[in-house]
């Protein structure tokens, strides 16, 4: 599915992020995602603070994640985030690229729900203010 909206952020690949084999340990690319997410929900103007202060929460429910290659030391990668579902769940697909190749790294999505953080009940459809926040971007 083609996303509504994207953002892209940027990253280098630091000592911290390798694993023995010197290469991005598998599990960081969930934190390059979120830094993709970041970046998507400030471009709609739903950070993190807004999602407390409209009642709701967004965890991930479902993450999947496509390594073609292993991103090294000092590499530069680019992240684009994009929304492709916003109905009754909230789907981000990601793009990991090299910034000097242009080479696909990594891809993925994760799936998000709304839970009222009041209640904590999970919502079965997308409250109002995701669909403000994405009314510029929806056909």
């Amino acid at each position: 599915m083609k996303a509504i909206v994207t953002a892209t952020t940027r990253i280098g690949v630091q000592f911290y992020d390798l694993d023995p084999m010197n290469i991005v340990w598998h599990g960081n690319y969930a934190r390059f995602f979120e830094l993709g997410r970041c970046a998507l929900l400030a471009k709609i103007d739903y950070t993190y603070a807004g999602m407390q202060a409209s009642g709701y929460a967004w965890p991930v429910i479902d993450m999947h994640v496509r390594y073609y290659r292993p991103l090294e030391l000092g590499q530069h990668a680019e992240i684009t985030a994009g929304v492709t579902e916003w109905e009754n769940r909230l789907a981000i697909s990601y793009l990991i690229t090299d910034i000097e190749t242009g080479k696909k790294m990594t891809r993925g999505h994760t799936v998000h729900v709304a839970v009222d953080m009041q209640s904590k009940e999970m919502l079965w459809e997308t409250p109002p203010i995701l669909r403000e926040k994405l009314s510029p971007y929806l056909p």
